[in-house]
């Protein structure tokens, strides 16, 4: 809302509700006119038959057996005229005359079924019956005066009045009253004026015809604003055109998807996000004020009331007076300061809301678009889950300050009980209420925690994207044309390298310092988590002291433990759901998901058995026979005395020439395995590998074979 609206409306203006004349339901009027040859006026007199039918339906819930109401039964109700006269109008209604005619437009109006209410109030049945019948007398000059004032609302009812005849004015006509009217002419101008208040009943409505006809309070308070609900009405119209600005934008943003068109688009949802910032702020800041003047009010007169109990000598009724004074200021301070909290809570759950819709949408984004093309917007997203976590941090911190002063309040509650046994059940419920309020706020403060880590993590994200543009920078020098122009250089700055090395452990030092917070974090958090565990156990332990070891205690402990565990199998469940159908989502086609046995068995090497070789014959390879004129006797040869073979060849070193293989010999054990590669080198291929390649780069030299010596 303006400014000017504000002065327009502090310097006299006034503000009407919003369709005040507007009814809530329809009911059904019919209107009764006669002439009254007393007085010279017409007689209308109106009935609610809705509200009459209602009222039937009572007295037949409470007396069955009471006889209906006659249709000549004589009808008395106070009317107050147009002039401000109160008289007491009697009429006959009967069933068959000239002006006892209902218009079909009033036909049409809706009869509303009888509502539900309680036969046993006699005041609220009274308070009924008053209002379903009016009356009162008008002139023809009164009549007048109401026809303009309904054609004020609607010209359509300008030719719609009869005719009335000329009213004769003088001192005989005061005396002695004026001629009277023909019966046919009466009869006929109660007709008109029956059907014409028909149709201004349609066109007007109930509630601006009822008011000028029979108009019984002068209270207009029901039909203006106050200044204050109007300032709301505005706040609260700023903060829809906020929203509805925003969701314009964020329709807009879901069907691009070319990047250069987001990277227009971001610029103006940062501006509906601030345009609704600012007002939200605004609303709640208005709506904090009350609560807050309360607060200060409260707090002034407490210290007045402190200052009058140390200084002044007062009685001892006094002193208790001003004592329960202060105890109720205190009161009401409290209130004041938990309606802050909670309406700081909500502040903080509305912007909260807006900027993860913000995020959620450029998660989406990332997703449709490369490394490359996604470097762009890299910045706003790290500022957008920077006040994401912020923010929440913020709304989790509101929360549990809440959560603190309802514990306030309610220790306060638990030391002001007096003894007796109510006081003592009343002890028991709030000791209830009170360890309930301690296990939220543990799950406040956890999540505080958490959104701190949050935080924590975003800024490390950052900090760790901008050490790798520094380590990935490249830097130009200028060349120089000649070796005489480097002589004539001045002397220059520090090189680039260095300023980037300075930056960069700059930024290696906040990286570190940051670990270490998030660190200090983790230990809060296990240490809360065993605050709670404690406060479980104790409340348990306190349970069975003063219950008893009963098997119904202890069942109700393990019913309590079955749904917990339930409870958190299905979020467990719902959280598994939601991660496959966002893998679904953002890898549309056929999936295999492995467990963690099959993806260890796929990560493992081929080949892994390390092959030995022994002296047996069976592992030589197959040779060819020579002729048989090659075939020479080998000399004898003892194996004892060769030496052994270094443990770390695959085959042992050709021994000297020998005359005889002695085949039943027991081969040699296995040699050990190669000891471990040291880190900095590259691991070394497989052991059956390397044997095949050694023998390939030195093969052994073969005897020739004879077949006689075996």
């Amino acid at each position: 809302m303006s400014f000017a609206m504000e002065d327009n409306l502090e310097s006299g203006w006034v503000s009407v509700r919003p369709k005040v004349f507007d009814e809530k339901e329809k009911h059904k009027f019919v209107f009764i006119v006669a002439w009254n040859d007393i007085d010279g006026k017409f007689a209308i007199t109106c009935h609610n038959r809705t509200v009459q039918r209602r009222s039937a339906v009572l007295d037949l819930d409470r007396s069955p057996t009471a006889e209906p109401t006659t249709a000549g039964k004589l009808t008395k109700s106070p009317s107050k005229g147009v002039g401000g006269e109160t008289v007491d109008v009697e009429c006959e209604s009967h069933t068959v005359g000239s002006w006892a005619i209902v218009t079909p437009k009033e036909v049409d109006l809706e009869i509303l079924d009888p509502v539900d209410v309680s036969p046993d109030d006699p005041a609220d049945v009274g308070t009924t019956r008053e209002d379903f019948s009016w009356a009162g007398l008008f002139s023809f000059q009164d009549l007048r005066a109401v026809h303009q004032q309904l054609c004020a609302v609607n010209s359509d009812l300008e030719p719609c009045l009869p005719s009335f005849p000329e009213e004769q004015s003088g001192v005989w006509t005061v005396l002695f009253g004026g001629p009277g009217l023909p019966q046919v002419e009466t009869d006929s101008l109660c007709y008109q004026l029956q059907v014409y208040l028909g149709h201004a009943l349609d066109t007007c409505g109930w509630k601006i015809l009822s008011q000028v006809l029979f108009c019984e309070n002068e209270d207009t308070d029901e039909y203006y604003e106050s200044l204050g609900e109007l300032r709301q009405k505005g706040y609260e119209d700023a903060v829809d055109a906020a929203r509805r600005r925003m969701t314009e934008v964020l329709d807009k943003h879901r069907a691009m998807d070319s990047m250069v068109d987001l990277l227009q688009v971001y610029p103006e949802e940062d501006a509906a996000f601030s345009q609704l910032l600012e007002a939200t702020t605004q609303l709640y800041h208005y709506l904090l004020q009350p609560f807050r003047d309360i607060r200060e009010v409260a707090t002034l007169r407490r210290q007045q009331i402190k200052i009058s109990l140390e200084t002044e000598r007062l009685g001892p009724r006094r002193v208790e007076s001003l004592r329960k004074e202060d105890e109720e200021w205190q009161r009401k301070a409290g209130a004041a300061v938990l309606s802050i909290q909670d309406l700081t809570v909500k502040f903080f759950e509305t912007t909260t809301r807006a900027l993860k819709a913000l995020y959620e949408r450029m998660r989406a984004d990332q997703r449709k678009f490369g490394k490359s093309a996604w470097a762009a917007a890299v910045e706003r997203m790290e500022r957008l889950q920077y006040a994401v976590s912020k923010e929440t941090l913020q709304l989790m911190r509101a929360k549990e300050i809440s959560l603190e002063q309802k514990k306030h309040s309610l220790k306060e509650e638990m030391q002001s009980l007096q003894g007796g046994e109510d006081a003592m059940l009343r002890l028991d419920q709030l000791e209830a209420l009170y360890y309930e309020l301690q296990l939220q706020l543990y799950d406040v403060q956890a999540e505080v925690l958490r959104c701190e880590e949050l935080l924590l993590t975003a800024q490390l994200q950052s900090l760790r994207r901008q050490m790798t543009e520094y380590q990935d920078e490249v830097v130009y020098y200028d060349a120089f044309e000649s070796p005489d122009a480097m002589k004539g250089v001045e002397e220059p700055g520090p090189p680039p390298s260095h300023q980037r090395e300075e930056e960069l452990s700059a930024l290696q030092q906040r990286a570190r310092q940051l670990e270490a917070r998030r660190g200090r974090i983790t230990a809060k958090k296990v240490y809360l988590k065993n605050k709670k565990e404690v406060c479980i156990d104790k409340h348990k332990q306190k349970r069975l002291q003063r219950h008893g070891s009963s098997g119904s205690l202890q069942q109700e402990d393990e019913e309590e433990d079955e749904v917990k565990r339930s409870a958190r199998v299905s979020q467990e469940r719902q959280k598994t759901l939601d991660r496959l159908r966002s893998l679904k989502q953002r890898y549309p086609g056929q999936v295999t998901l492995r467990s963690s046995r099959l993806r260890r068995a796929a990560a493992a090497p081929n080949t892994q058995a390390v092959s030995v070789q022994t002296d047996s014959f069976l592992d030589l390879p197959e040779l060819s026979a020579p002729p048989a004129d090659g075939c020479a006797s080998l000399p004898p040869v003892d194996l004892q005395s060769c030496d052994a073979p270094p443990p770390f060849l695959s085959l042992p070193p050709l021994p000297a020439p020998s005359s005889v293989v002695q085949l039943d010999s027991p081969p040699p054990p296995p040699p050990p395995p190669p000891p471990p590669p040291p880190p900095s080198e590259a691991p070394p291929c497989s052991p059956a590998r390397q044997q095949r390649s050694e023998s390939e780069e030195a093969p052994l030299p073969l005897a020739p074979f004879c077949p006689a010596l075996l």
